[in-house]
């Protein structure tokens, strides 16, 4: 009997070490992630700063600290641990922290030796080292897909109810991951396309073509301006401009076009070179701004890049104010007004070519001459291009293979990437003038469930007018359209379009509860449905679009829209359908 007894005392010893054992690994291992964490938000400072030492070092404390936390999650009693009613949860969810957080932290670090390359020019005038950036491209892939997971499996823990330490670590992890994913996705799309395009393998020709938003196509805005750019080793050179106006409206469609585009907008995306962005398949966008280029100059680009003024405002915030031909500065806070706004209220046809072509030169000029910082343009321009504000097109298959389903593919592409139940709401302008900047939009994407399981969302698209009541006389036609394409001069026409995700289909449009006539077609793989809304100045008006999708638990519906100067307020009512 005594001796079952000393039995029992050294079996609940040896039980009361185990459990101090586990609980000082726990907290030893959230502490370590705590200190992820911290480390994380530090490194998106320096990020911000383009201050690659700090970057560096901090990459290598966060992997120290990760590797602490994932020892931790590795002891012999973390199993056992898992089990235990006191801290189970805490053990469970900081396994799968650790896990991730190590990996991530070493992909980072993988990252940071490899892209300290392109801090080191060449020495040839170029803009970016393309054989460093092409070298980054792998080490990138792995850390944007480790950056994914990890966003994805550490947003699914609950931080309420863990050990102090893991919870703070919890929350500060999901908001630096919530910064990080995204840049890193874009720098390892971008970095498998830009070396070719930025001449790695010889020169080549890249056909800028900027849009403004003041006059909304799908795209972002009517294609007013083209730049050919030379790239070679990286190296950048201006080599000539074009304004829209110089390209001649045509009687017949330049290049044919796919019949859902044809359906939806009518022959005019291909016999104007304004309209090459109305559709939502930038491939399409791209053979179109080519064959304009080659028609009007016999040789075709080797590729096309469309960006609207908001970009421009990026690589403002990042390198500071730009100085102009006429001794102005366009910064952050005057670009929209200056390039979108007083051009086309003050100036000439003419005076606004010579005008923009001027502003072009001097943002190339700052573009090829500034020290820039890959790491701040990877986070300056993760919003611009999340927002479909820039987007690739390249005739070479290869090139094209590489965008297809990325944000840098264009508005069809970033559809296909963002998810089963996502929505496309895309806007284009008939007023023929630049009466966006009177334009306010909202957007609600509201679903529900049939009587007969299958899933219902309304697509609810508010459109208010702005416009003073004397627009039509105040301003030139430039601003108004003049009422040559058919909206009266002042009032505010729009084409409201909606592409559904695969495998629904639309079941009517209504405005302001009445039926309105509508059109559908499928384009670039997506069941489309347009209306058409004209405001009065001070006017509102809302499109409310119905869709039926197939049977399912749930719907949580997401949305992308057209990249405009004030991004509209989103709102998403998900339903569960049991």
């Amino acid at each position: 009997m005594r001796g079952l007894v000393w039995a029992s005392i050294v079996m609940l010893c040896l039980l009361l070490a185990g459990v101090g054992w586990a609980a000082l690994r726990v907290v030893g291992a959230g502490l370590a992630l705590s200190e992820v964490a911290s480390t994380a938000r530090h490194l998106s400072s320096a990020v911000d700063r383009g201050d690659l030492a700090a970057a560096q070092g901090l990459v290598g404390e966060l992997s120290g600290s990760a590797d602490r936390a994932a020892q931790a999650a590795t002891d012999p009693v973390w199993a056992v641990a898992e089990t235990m009613p006191w801290f189970g949860d805490d053990v469970g969810a900081l396994g799968v922290i650790a896990e991730h957080g190590h990996a991530l932290a070493s992909a980072m670090a993988a990252v940071s030796d490899t892209a300290a390359g392109l801090f080191r020019p060449p020495g040839n005038g170029a803009m970016v080292d393309v054989v460093a950036l092409a070298a980054a491209h792998e080490p990138l892939m792995i850390a944007a897909e480790a950056s994914t997971d990890a966003r994805s499996e550490i947003a699914a823990v609950e931080p309420a109810g863990l050990l102090p330490p893991l919870a703070s670590g919890v929350d500060l992890l999901q908001v630096a991951l919530e910064q990080v994913e995204p840049a890193l996705n874009i720098a390892a799309q971008a970095s498998g396309v830009l070396p070719g395009l930025l001449g790695a393998d010889g020169p080549r020709t890249l056909l800028v073509v900027l849009q403004n938003n003041a006059e909304l196509r799908t795209g972002g805005g009517i294609t007013e301006s083209f730049a050919l750019v030379g790239a070679d080793r990286g190296a950048l050179t201006l080599q000539e401009q074009a304004d829209s106006t110089e390209f001649r409206r045509q009687s017949e469609p330049i290049m044919a076009l796919p019949e859902g585009t044809t359906a939806l907008y009518g022959d005019g995306v291909a016999t104007s070179a304004q309209n090459a962005s109305m559709t939502a398949d930038f491939a399409v966008t791209g053979q179109l701004a080519s064959a304009w280029w080659q028609g009007r100059t016999g040789t075709a680009p080797d590729a096309v890049l469309s960006l609207d003024p908001l970009v421009m405002r990026a690589f403002i915030e990042a390198t500071g104010p730009i100085a102009l031909a006429d001794g102005s500065e366009l910064t952050a806070d005057n670009l929209v007004p200056r390039l979108l706004v007083e051009p086309y209220q003050n100036l000439s046809v003419e005076e606004q070519t010579v005008f923009l072509q001027g502003v072009t030169n001097s943002v190339f000029g700052a573009l090829t001459s500034r020290s820039i910082d890959p790491l701040a343009w990877a986070r300056v321009l993760a919003e611009p291009v999340a927002a479909g504000r820039l987007a690739l097109w390249s005739p070479d298959a290869d090139v094209q293979a590489g965008l297809t389903g990325t944000v840098l593919g264009g508005a069809a592409a970033r559809h296909d990437a963002a998810g089963p139940d996502a929505f496309g709401v895309y806007f284009n302008d008939t007023t023929g003038g630049k009466m966006g900047i009177f334009l306010h939009t909202g957007i609600e994407v509201a679903a529900s469930c049939g009587a007969d399981g299958r899933a219902e969302v309304t697509v609810s698209v508010v459109l208010e007018s702005d416009a003073p009541g004397d627009a039509g006389e105040r301003f030139p036609p430039s601003v108004t359209g003049g009422g040559i394409w058919g909206v009266p001069a002042g009032q505010i026409g729009t084409i409201v379009s909606v592409a559904a995700p695969e495998g629904w289909s639309a079941a009517g449009v209504q405005l302001d509860g009445t039926g309105q006539p509508s059109v559908e077609a499928v384009e670039a793989g997506f069941a489309t449905t347009a209306a058409e809304l004209r405001l009065e100045p001070g006017g509102t008006g809302t499109l409310a679009f119905s869709f039926v999708g197939p049977v399912q638990s749930e719907v949580l519906p997401s949305v992308l829209h057209t990249p405009m100067i004030d991004a509209p307020p989103v709102e998403i009512k998900p339903a569960i359908c049991g």
